[in-house]
């Protein structure tokens, strides 16, 4: 994972664009759930190591945004309400929250943006396990039936 994506507005912007084939593919793989596309083991198996694949590398990510995020914040309120009590003025913790929140908002539009697609990789997953144990079971089912 290249820890440099948070070093600034622009690493952030170059995670977005080295990941969008990925975000592409999750979004691919909603429409084909939608759509009913997927209907053999083989496409499941598919979609589930392609899904696999993808919350493995976005899953660390999102996390380091969280952190970043909470990181980046934090420093602007310690750093502005240090710097307010230096000129003697008064600190409105309210006020200095907002102005910390506003300070990483491209951090949190990239935070927000991992989080949304490891959310829609783990749903993707689980639906394609329990699909492909639905046809696993479907198949013993006729066999025994066949039998």
């Amino acid at each position: 994972m290249k820890l440099e994506y948070f070093a600034d507005e622009k690493g952030l912007n170059d995670l977005l664009e080295t990941y969008a084939e990925t975000f592409a593919m999750i979004d691919d793989y909603g429409k084909q759930f939608i759509q009913g596309v997927l209907s053999t083991q083989e496409d499941y198996k598919n979609c589930l190591n392609q899904l696999t694949g993808a919350y493995i590398i976005l899953e660390p990510l999102y996390n380091v945004a969280v952190a970043y995020k909470e990181n980046q914040e934090l420093k602007f309120y310690v750093e502005k309400k240090r710097e307010m009590e230096g000129k003697g003025e008064k600190v409105v913790a309210t006020n200095l929250e907002k102005e910390a929140a506003y300070s990483v908002e491209y951090i949190r539009r990239v935070r927000n943006i991992l989080e949304a697609y490891v959310a829609a990789t783990e749903k993707g997953i689980i639906t394609a396990q329990t699909q492909m144990k639905n046809l696993t079971q479907d198949t013993k089912y006729k066999a025994s039936q066949e039998a």
